[in-house]
């Protein structure tokens, strides 16, 4: 194989089961990843995947060399997570993972400390797909979350995140005199790979509900809500300082730990562990937290 990167485009649309997926979670465009895959292929002297409409599935021969690939690709983030580990410096890049709506709201604070480190650039993906910190598609990660962390990673829950059903002036304006279920709904499209903030949201939406728009980012979703498309659930570090929004039936409202992730051979660096403290103290300082936990 003349290029060891072929791999993760391989692993990305193995693991994605779509171009347009791996080219997102490559942040490269959908041609390169045809061509890296094409690439592959001709090394390796046959095809790995079945062509379908709906995507790409992996055939009997890229199964066979699928635990091969992961293993090969597991080394070489081992070996750059420790050449990482070892910077003593407060200088290099950051990669860290959130949600558009966190990012958003810390971009002030993460403006500040980048001013007092000028050798530090955060590379900052803020969208609702999720990443993978092992295979270094992140360095940190931002997550509100009701799922214990892997293995391999280390957590520091910062403490809870609460969310409730919220609606726009106008919209109660037209439905002043309507009940829950009556209502109309956002709901949360349940094709994305980040599928926690889908079910809890599913799971409170009253059954048979009138859903007249899905999204698939919390950008989207505050959006939707202030236009008097319809009542949904948003967390309420949003919904509370959004003047346009009110908060209806606070009784039902749910609750998820908000957890700084990063690998545990990155914690040791001077840069990981800074930026750690730093997004710490900003959400706490922010009022994202519903409460504090120790």
């Amino acid at each position: 194989m003349n290029d060891w990167n072929d791999l993760k485009f391989f692993l990305a649309i193995a693991h994605n089961g779509t171009v347009s997926g791996a080219a997102r979670l490559l942040g490269v465009n959908y041609t390169t990843v045809i061509r890296r895959l094409n690439s592959f292929e001709e090394t390796m002297g046959f095809s790995v995947f079945e062509r379908h409409s709906t995507g790409y599935s992996l055939n009997r021969a890229g199964e066979s060399i699928l635990a091969s690939a992961q293993t090969i690709e597991n080394e070489f983030v081992s070996l750059n997570n420790h050449a990482t580990g070892s910077d003593n410096n407060l200088n290099g890049s950051i990669r860290i993972a959130t949600t558009d709506l966190l990012a958003s709201t810390l971009m002030p604070e993460m403006g500040d400390f980048l001013l007092r480190h000028p050798d530090i650039n955060f590379e900052v993906i803020g969208d609702s797909f999720a990443v993978d910190l092992a295979n270094r598609e992140a360095d940190i990660a931002i997550r509100i979350t009701n799922h214990a962390p892997k293995e391999h990673l280390l957590s520091r829950k910062i403490g809870v995140v609460t969310g409730s059903i919220y609606a726009s002036n106008a919209y109660l304006e037209r439905h002043s005199n309507e009940r829950t279920k009556k209502h109309t709904w956002i709901g949360w499209d349940e094709n994305l790979s980040q599928k926690v903030t889908h079910q809890f949201i599913g799971d409170y939406i009253p059954e048979n509900a009138k859903i007249s728009c899905k999204v698939n980012s919390g950008a989207s979703l505050l959006q939707a809500i202030k236009s008097g498309i319809g009542i949904g659930y948003l967390w309420d570090f949003i919904g509370v300082n959004s003047p346009e929004l009110q908060r209806i039936h606070p009784d039902q409202e749910y609750a998820l730990d908000l957890c700084l992730l990063i690998n545990k051979d990155l914690y040791s660096t001077p840069r990981f562990r800074a930026a750690m403290d730093f997004l710490e103290k900003s959400i706490k300082n922010k009022g994202i937290l519903s409460e504090i936990t120790a």
